[in-house]
């Protein structure tokens, strides 16, 4: 069974490497932000660094599990 949620290093590494903006909308981001997989998990993304990103809350909830090529 794959892990589905980001280790807590993986989110501060996100976080970092986003610049504390949402990936999406460029957002400041606040504590709640979601560490998003880039490839969804529902679809076989694996739960890696490469495929982490940090979301605001909102544009994490408008992107659901769709893929970047949807």
């Amino acid at each position: 069974v794959m892990k589905r949620n980001f280790s807590k290093n993986m989110r501060l590494y996100a976080r970092i490497h986003s610049g504390n903006m949402c990936s999406n909308c460029s957002k400041i981001l606040d504590n709640q932000f979601h560490a998003d997989h880039i490839y969804p998990h529902s679809l076989g993304g694996k739960t890696i660094l490469k495929n982490c990103q940090a979301l605001c809350p909102s544009c994490n909830l408008k992107k659901s599990n769709r893929s970047p090529e949807s």
